[in-house]
């Protein structure tokens, strides 16, 4: 009789994903579908189906609420897209996308071979993909390249999992793709990714569902929290999750529904009721298995959460950060190996949890969000939503329904049971407002109000909502110059900007040798590669000296180019961008203003010729110039800052 330890076995996620999604017979089964079923030509470009804007929004509407609740959950596997050249996409059961996220480098090209919202990835319709085979058979799977029934579709690498419901029912897909490029290694991530998060989402539909019922927790080495069985006050078992039978090699949920909690797992009520969680060995339809038994008893029976003080709090002494060096890695990870970092993230250990607003200070560039996600691993909202929200890329027309959301009936064509909005999203968490000096001034007395009352009203209602969110904020600009031209309340300044953080920009920092090798070993990842990624001396003084005007995000672009363009092993300094080789030092040029007009007849881009003349026109009266040019206040602050225009403070 063989013993199983929790998740160490061959079926660990990541080895069951990959497992899985490599299962040539699914491939083949998928093809005869197609041929013999479907009656759909092989060897034949497939037309993709969309729906309209309102088709979308219907489909979405029944998922709206997952996609809030979620949030944190896609925005984690949104982001490792992102980085990793792929988009993530949300389907429905009918397999609709309802949801899609393009951020990539190969974004664009994606979205217009059909990764969308309203492509519809029905298995019937376009053949063998990786959402509609996941729908069809169930299941994660890989679809690779020519794997994909129709011609046109073999361009991609598709990794799916299915979203399942409490009651075991599959209702849509989550899906990574990108252009097919032989990775399998990258494959295989995406595909556990994918299945990772599906797990959590389910775990999370569960908990909702059966919060009335005892719930136990299977802990493995692997997976934590998402392998879940439900119990009633009898004893009996209602509902457990996709996790959970795979744990227990159950083929059918009836193999353990059904049954006594206490038969099945072999234990008495008193082991099962103790406080702290038990190691538990047990028998269950002829394999042993070995677990960590944690039980989460119904919502009505589990004890009042008292708050905190933060007021009363202790300080936080050299001792206590010693003691609990784990709690605080995070933020020690993002300060990597500068003095300046290091000193900025003790700082930031003593405001932790204590209710203080904290303002990032830095450049485009420097990591402000990165940052701002490691203070909220290192609180004890980690576990809770973490939710950004760019005020600089937002309409001024949709930002506030954004952040307050709206409720039902409140907009023709908004969704007839209303939206939470971003901040009631991110409550028992972190709200991070980035490029928070872009925010209209109608707003910034709204959230004066939030962070005064904790509470918020959206629109088209009239009760208030309480809230519970630690917020963090950051901006590039100046914003005491802001507060003295009246583009920023000065109330809202002084809420918000008590403790301060100062994000020194790369040039300034004296780990970049640290920092590139850390970005070229995550580009080996990124990559597929078994081996690391070397950097010629040459290539490297080149780096050191150059003086990086983006900041971390322009380094990484640099080294991903390099990185793929090199030959042997190594980046040599051929392979570097020209830019970094012809302009180690900043552009010593003259300063564009108001006040040197004999400037703006030298060579200069078509856009700052437009910004120079339209503001001459309106005598730099930014109101004016902005209305001229159609576009926002902030927008032109923006482009001007951004062209080096602001020398002299501008009228409004």
């Amino acid at each position: 009789m063989h013993e199983f330890k929790g998740s160490d076995r061959n079926d660990s996620p990541i080895s069951l994903a990959s497992k899985l999604g490599n299962d040539t017979n699914l491939i083949e089964s998928s093809w005869r579908r197609c041929k013999d079923k479907y009656k759909i030509a092989p060897q034949c470009a497939i037309e993709l189906c969309t729906l309209t804007e309102k088709e979308i929004r219907e489909k979405r509407e029944p998922l709206d609420q997952l996609l809030v609740e979620s949030h944190g959950m896609i925005e984690r596997i949104r982001r490792v897209a992102e980085q990793s050249g792929y988009s993530v996409v949300i389907t429905n059961a009918e397999g609709v996308t309802v949801k899609a996220f393009t951020d990539s480098d190969h974004g664009l090209a994606l979205q217009s071979r059909g990764i969308r919202p309203g492509t519809l990835w029905q298995e019937a319709i376009v053949g063998t993909n990786g959402v509609g085979t996941c729908l069809e058979e169930k299941r994660p799977i890989i679809v690779d390249a020519n794997e994909h029934y129709g011609t046109n579709l073999q361009c991609f690498t598709c990794s799916a999992a299915p979203l399942i419901g409490a009651d075991g029912a599959v209702f849509g897909a989550l899906d990574m793709s990108t252009f097919a490029n032989g990775n399998r290694l990258g494959q295989a991530l995406a595909l556990n990714f994918v299945t990772e998060t599906a797990n959590e989402i389910e775990a999370l539909i569960f908990r909702d569902a059966y919060r009335n019922q005892h719930i136990i927790n299977l802990e493995g080495s692997v997976h934590k929290n998402t392998a879940l069985v439900a119990f009633n006050d009898s004893g009996t078992i209602v509902a457990a999750t996709t996790l959970a039978l795979m744990e227990l090699r159950c083929g059918q949920r009836y193999d353990l529904v059904g049954k006594n909690v206490q038969d099945a797992f072999q234990i008495t009520w008193r082991e099962l009721f103790q406080s702290a969680p038990i190691d538990h060995q047990f028998e269950l339809n002829g394999n042993r298995y070995h677990f960590l038994l944690e039980l989460h008893p119904p919502e009505a029976k589990r004890p009042k959460v008292v708050s905190r003080e933060p007021l009363v709090a202790k300080p936080v002494s050299q001792t206590t950060v010693a003691s609990h060096p784990d709690q605080y890695l995070p933020l020690f990870k993002a300060a990597g190996k500068d003095p300046a970092l290091i000193h900025q993230a003790k700082r930031c250990i003593r405001i932790v949890d204590r209710g203080v607003i904290t303002l990032l200070q830095g450049e485009t560039g420097t990591g402000k969000e990165v940052w701002a996600k490691a203070l909220h691993d290192s609180s004890s909202r980690k576990s809770k939503p973490f939710v950004a929200v760019n005020c600089a890329a937002i309409p001024e027309t949709l930002i506030e329904s954004e952040l307050f959301g709206y409720g039902a009936g409140t907009f023709t064509g908004g969704l007839k049971s209303g939206k939470k909005g971003k901040i009631e999203a991110s409550n028992g968490g972190t709200l991070f407002l980035d490029e928070i000096g872009d925010m209209p001034a109608e707003l910034q007395a709204r959230l004066l109000r939030v962070l005064a009352v904790k509470e918020i009203i959206p629109l088209g209602e009239v009760e208030s909502i309480p809230i519970d969110i630690n917020v963090i904020c950051a901006t590039h600009r100046d914003l005491e110059h802001y507060v003295s031209q009246g583009d920023f309340r000065e109330d809202l300044f002084y809420r918000i900007s008590v403790f301060k953080v100062a994000l020194p920009g790369l040039r300034e920092r004296q780990d970049k040798s640290h920092l590139i090798r850390k970005v070229l070993d995550q580009l080996r990842l990124e990559l597929g590669e078994t081996h690391a990624v070397g950097l010629s001396t040459q290539a490297e003084q080149a780096l050191l000296n150059y003086l990086w005007p983006g900041n971390i995000r322009q380094l990484k672009n640099v080294l991903h180019c390099a990185a793929c363009m090199r030959e042997g092993n190594e980046i040599q300094v051929s392979d570097l961008p020209e830019e970094v080789l012809t302009s180690p030092f900043p552009d010593s040029g003259p300063v564009l203003s108001a006040a040197s007009p004999s400037v703006h007849a030298t060579s200069q881009s078509p856009e700052k010729q437009q910004l120079i003349a339209a503001l001459e026109s309106h005598r730099w009266n930014i109101t004016r110039a902005a209305k001229a040019l159609g576009v926002s206040r902030s927008t032109l602050h923006r482009k001007i800052k951004s062209h080096d225009l602001l020398e002299e403070p501008l009228e409004d």
